[in-house]
């Protein structure tokens, strides 16, 4: 099998996960740390909980563990979603798939 299609099927999995609301956040303390800096900058759309700078609406921006400020006032957090909910979305996919178990645990 190939890469592209084992990447497919963990993509998959992870749509499915994140569509059933298994919360792929980034932790509450990073949202807080994050809204603090994005008060603070002089792009920041009080009214709107915008930034005029790249147009976002803050307070999704803020929860997503991959986003990142792009002024880079604030980076990604996907350590944090590797610690929390890889295994969840690897062993998900293992379980529909299993002949996949010893490909994915060789690229873990």
């Amino acid at each position: 099998m190939k890469f592209s299609e084992i990447l497919f099927h963990f993509l998959d999995e992870f749509f499915i996960q994140e569509s059933e609301g298994k919360g792929f956040h980034s932790s509450k303390s990073c949202q807080k740390e994050r809204w603090s800096l994005c008060q603070s900058c002089e792009h920041f759309d009080e009214p709107e909980e915008g930034c005029k700078h790249c147009g976002c609406y803050l307070p999704h921006k803020i929860q997503d563990p991959f986003g990142s400020c792009p002024l880079e006032k604030w980076t990604s957090n996907s350590e944090q979603w590797n610690v929390e909910h890889y295994d969840l979305v690897k062993n998900k996919l293992i379980e529909k798939h299993p002949e996949l178990k010893e490909k994915i645990d060789g690229i873990s």
